[in-house]
């Protein structure tokens, strides 16, 4: 069956397009230093120059579309499939992060009031929950996915990782999202933290368990 892809590389052109739009349509009103630098607390932390922010809407999000084009062509293995409806998907949601962050500090210059932490904190639980979407499904490589000592050494340790794994960062996603608009704005850099740092090492601690179980299988036989 062939694989539609054009729906996924259509928004995925929309998601590069659309900061670049929102950016001229602001132009005349940015003022000379764009925040561009966020901390965990959604407080801007770093500017650039008016004259360079294209380089966040356009340029970085072009670029690394490009770089997912010819990833797959560097697996040594060839088990990246890059011609996947996963794979694209994977691709629109990194370059959607990026255009996402760049329309928010478009944002946050034209409403310098703003109370800050909570646009940013909702973007990465989408990012996470689409990312962790994917990589359930992802066949084993050396560029995406839970990759430790123990998932690269075995398919089968590989598979049952990013499957529980991805469900895990999916669902940790998804909740980031929802208590950032639930949770008062000075507990969000916790939140963010400890849920992320969790979700690691509750992966990295998952992979070896299963290693160990299926090291304990191969010499039982």
């Amino acid at each position: 069956m062939k694989k539609n892809l054009l729906p996924w590389q259509l928004l995925t052109v929309a998601a590069l397009v659309v900061p670049s739009g929102y950016l001229l349509s602001v132009w005349s009103r940015l003022p000379p230093q764009i925040p561009t630098h966020f901390g965990l607390n959604g407080q801007a932390n770093g500017y650039t120059n008016r004259d360079h922010i294209w380089l966040l809407t356009l340029g970085l999000p072009l670029g690394v579309a490009l770089l997912f084009t010819i990833l797959p062509r560097f697996d040594p293995k060839q088990r990246l499939d890059g011609n996947s409806v996963n794979f694209q998907k994977l691709r629109l949601a990194v370059v959607a992060l990026l255009g996402g962050v760049a329309c928010y500090a478009l944002h946050t210059a034209l409403q310098p009031g703003m109370a800050p932490g909570r646009g940013i904190a909702v973007l990465l639980g989408l990012f996470l929950a689409l990312v962790g979407n994917y990589i359930t499904t992802v066949q084993p490589n050396y560029f995406v996915g839970i990759r430790t000592p123990w998932t690269l050494e075995s398919p089968a340790v590989w598979t049952r990782t990013n499957r529980i794994g991805g469900i895990t960062f999916c669902a940790t996603g998804l909740l980031t999202a929802a208590l950032a608009l639930l949770l008062p704005r000075a507990w969000l850099p916790a939140m963010q933290l400890g849920l992320m740092l969790g979700t690691v090492v509750f992966c990295y601690a998952y992979s070896y368990v299963v290693f160990q179980q299926e090291e304990r299988l191969r010499k039982a036989l």
